[in-house]
């Protein structure tokens, strides 16, 4: 029992993970039939999360990775850094390729938004738009990030 206890706490970032996935999952495939559909706000707010995660791992990605390598290759000594610099770039330009073609992939397949967007049919209003609060509050966290 003490075993099983001490290996949930070493591990409770990975089940929080798988956890949190399996949730996210779920809830997208259970989401995507609603009826009625969602409006543009409910999908606004649904959406906002997602969008500051993305936005967040932007900021975080590249630093971290040219920070890795830097300090990577600044503790090999001269001769040996120039081959494994070499590997790293390769290996790093590789990788964001995969991605690159993997993520343009997985969009044309699975089409993400596409079912809950409403069809548009042309016709342009000028009919003026009215603002919410809750909306002018989550723009300004989103562009902020973004910016």
């Amino acid at each position: 029992m003490h075993n099983v206890k001490a290996s949930l706490k070493n591990n409770s970032l990975i089940i929080c993970l798988l956890l949190a996935l399996v949730v996210g999952v779920s809830l997208g495939v259970g989401l995507r039939n609603v009826d009625p559909p969602f409006t543009k706000r409910q999908i606004m707010y649904l959406r906002f999360p997602g969008d500051m995660l993305m936005s967040m791992l932007t900021f975080l990605i590249v630093p971290l990775i040219i920070s890795s390598l830097v300090s990577g290759l600044s503790s090999l000594d001269t001769r040996s850094s120039g081959r494994m610099g070499m590997r790293a770039i390769l290996y790093y330009l590789s990788t964001t390729l995969a991605a690159v073609v993997l993520g343009i992939v997985l969009t044309l397949i699975i089409k993400p938004g596409e079912k809950g967007r409403g069809h548009d049919d042309g016709n342009v209003t000028s009919e003026a738009e009215v603002v919410n609060t809750a909306d002018t509050f989550l723009d300004l966290i989103r562009y902020t990030l973004q910016k």
